[in-house]
């Protein structure tokens, strides 16, 4: 039983330590493009897109939409 448990703990500590990454990555990604004055042209390149998926009546649609009002700085 303990080794069962073991190998779930293990499971659970590496799966965070991946998604810590990934957070940590998206994070230092969009500080680099904020001092580097590239966000700007970022959003700028995939508001387009935005809009358009946001024409969809799916769930893609949805997440397109706000997509799209957060580009616009709309309210959230």
């Amino acid at each position: 039983m303990e080794t069962v448990l073991t190998f779930m703990f293990l499971r659970l500590l590496v799966i965070g330590a991946i998604v810590l990454g990934v957070a940590l990555l998206v994070t230092v990604i969009v500080l680099v493009a904020r001092r580097s004055g590239r966000l700007d042209d970022a959003r700028r390149a995939a508001a387009p897109l935005a809009r358009t998926l946001g024409k969809r009546q799916d769930t893609w649609g949805t997440i397109g939409r706000g997509v799209a009002r957060h580009l616009d700085g709309g309210s959230r």
